[in-house]
C-alpha cells in the first residue's frame, strides 16, 4: 500500500506562515492535544498561563504541564483526552 494511503505516515502536514512582530510563541503538539483543543483555545490558554505563571526560560514546561493537566481525560468513557499527548512550547524573546 502506498504511503499516502497508510493510517500512519511519514509525510506530515506542513504549513508555512510568516511571523509577525507580535508573535509570542509556537506550540508544536501531537493530535492528542488537537483532539481536545482548537488552535484558538490553545493559544488563549497558553497566553493566560504565560501571563499568570510568568515562567523563567527554563521553566516553560510548567505552562505545558498545566495545559496538559487541564485537558487530560477525567475518565476513559468518551475517549477524548485519552490519546498520547506530546507538546513543545517555543517562546520568542
Amino acid at each position: 500500500m502506498e504511503a499516502k494511503k497508510q493510517a500512519v505516515s511519514a509525510f506530515p502536514d506542513l504549513t508555512v506562515t510568516q511571523r509577525k512582530a507580535g508573535d509570542q510563541f509556537i506550540m508544536l503538539a501531537c493530535d492528542g492535544i488537537w483532539d481536545c483543543l482548537s488552535n484558538e483555545e490553545c493559544c488563549e490558554s497558553l497566553q493566560k498561563k504565560l501571563t499568570s505563571i510568568k515562567p523563567k526560560k527554563d521553566e516553560l514546561h510548567k505552562v505545558v504541564d498545566k495545559l496538559l493537566d487541564e485537558i487530560l481525560a477525567p475518565n476513559t468513557e468518551d475517549g477524548i483526552g485519552t490519546d498520547n499527548m506530546t507538546a513543545i512550547l517555543v517562546k520568542f524573546s
